[in-house]
């Protein structure tokens, strides 16, 4: 029985292809060669249906290296040729089925791993911020922003293998870890606020089941308690501020307003104190539509709170507030914010916070002083009601010019007058009284060296 030998394989191309066969037993197929030009190729050569078919095994390579040796091409073979003696006698078909069913498997395969891929990835602390921060978005929620820096600054720039993990794995132990990091820091404000946005974060998601207005993600994230609820409110770094300025301060301060150069900042302090000292966020967000000149009125929009649906907050302009806006209006094209550093976003209150700053300090370092200690801009709300109570406006009428205290049930369903007038006249009295304060510059605050040292007497004294 002649065989296929390698010398027979080494032999050179004569000018045309040669074919060389191994013998085998009849009906078991066989491996054959074909010396070609380019090199020598590999078969096993079976009979279907009475034709002759032939299926390829690769290139022939003595070493086995580049392809089959010869003892690797007859193992194969046989192993085709078991199956043909099996009763397999479409080997070709039959071979391209296993390869399409290797190739269904194979993609399976694949995307099984690319969905356990992202379901790792899917329900993540990243995520589920995103998705808090979007929600407080899409609800026009004044702390979004504020929201937003916290966890970026406290967590996803800090902790990012944290944020990568799933948020319903993470339990109570983690997150005291990653809150206490910024008491021990010294920034105990921001901890107690990272604490409460990432207690409201969780909520959220675990109230996705039954909450239709919660982001539909979040019901996939299979949140089902809330870690953060056992840790307590850091209440002894979230202490009310009392600061108000007295009658000499804010005279003061208004005569350095008015020294300021026309900008977008100064407009916006003085608005805020012609109006009764109203939020900054949502003086700021105050667009061209808002104003009717026409009825003399501003519209602002009070979202503060667990309003879903902010509360439209309608104020009378005085003299004084009106030409103010003129102004605004007359510089600003359509579309444009009313009081912006950039002509295309509103200006965040940071910017004015920190105007009112450098005012505070150049007042703290005039001879002799003109306020008695620093101040903020948030203090200056507090100074409108607290002098607008003194100047007899009641508390109902306060409570209606600077938009707080009006979520009892009287308010939202019974009580329906809109204030106006009370308003308007309480708004008149006011900046005639800041008008008296400009024009006065009596110096009554007592310089900071002479507080410190009768402040150091008195204690002597009691010693």
């Amino acid at each position: 029985m002649s065989r296929i030998t390698t010398t027979a394989l080494r032999a050179r191309w004569r000018e045309s292809d040669r074919w060389l066969s191994d013998g085998g037993s009849r009906g078991a197929g066989r491996l054959t060669a074909r010396i070609t030009r380019d090199g020598v190729l590999l078969y096993y050569q079976y009979f279907c249906e009475g034709k002759l078919q032939r299926i390829a095994l690769g290139p022939y390579d003595e070493a086995g290296t580049r392809g089959l040796s010869l003892v690797q091409a007859r193992e194969k073979s046989a192993a085709l040729a078991t199956r043909y003696r099996e009763g397999v006698t479409d080997l070709q078909g039959h071979l391209d089925r296993e390869r399409r069913a290797a190739d269904r498997a194979h993609q399976a395969e694949q995307e099984a791993a690319q969905r356990a891929a992202e379901d790792a990835q899917r329900g993540t602390l990243r995520q589920l911020l995103a998705a808090y921060v979007g929600h407080l978005e899409r609800q026009g929620k004044q702390a979004t922003r504020d929201v937003r820096s916290i966890f970026n600054t406290h967590v996803l720039e800090v902790e990012s293998d944290l944020a990568g993990r799933k948020a319903a794995d993470l339990s109570v132990d983690d997150f005291v870890g990653l809150i206490g990091k910024l008491v021990e820091a010294g920034k105990g404000r921001s901890a107690d606020k990272l604490r409460s946005y990432l207690r409201a974060a969780y909520q959220l998601a675990v109230e996705s089941k039954t909450n239709p207005a919660a982001p539909l993600a979040l019901r996939t994230y299979g949140i089902r308690v809330n870690p953060i609820a056992s840790i307590g409110a850091l209440s002894q770094f979230n202490r009310a501020r009392d600061r108000v300025l007295s009658a000499p301060e804010l005279g003061a301060f208004l005569r350095r307003v008015d020294e300021l150069r026309a900008s977008a900042q100064k407009d916006a302090l003085q608005l805020l104190l012609y109006l009764g000292g109203q939020r900054p966020m949502q003086l700021l967000r105050l667009k061209a539509t808002d104003v009717d000149l026409s009825s003399d009125t501003a519209t602002l929009y009070d979202g503060k709170g667990a309003r879903t649906q902010a509360r439209i907050h309608v104020l009378p302009l005085v003299k004084e507030a009106r030409t103010v806006l003129e102004q605004r209006l007359a510089g600003v094209t359509v579309g444009e914010p009313l009081f912006s550093t950039d002509k295309k976003h509103a200006m965040r209150h940071e910017t004015v916070s920190a105007l009112v700053a450098d005012l505070g300090a150049a007042m703290l370092k005039a001879e002799p002083p003109e306020a008695r200690e620093t101040f903020q801009l948030r203090d200056l709300r507090r100074t409108c009601e607290t002098m607008l109570a003194a100047l007899k406006v009641s508390s109902d009428v306060r409570a209606q010019l600077q938009s707080h205290g009006l979520g009892g049930v009287q308010q939202r369903h019974y009580d329906r007058h809109d204030y106006m007038l009370e308003k308007r006249q309480a708004l008149q009295k006011w900046v005639k009284h800041l008008a008296s304060l400009k024009a006065s510059k009596q110096a009554d605050v007592v310089p900071i060296a002479a507080t410190r040292r009768q402040r150091a007497d008195e204690e002597s004294s009691a010693g």
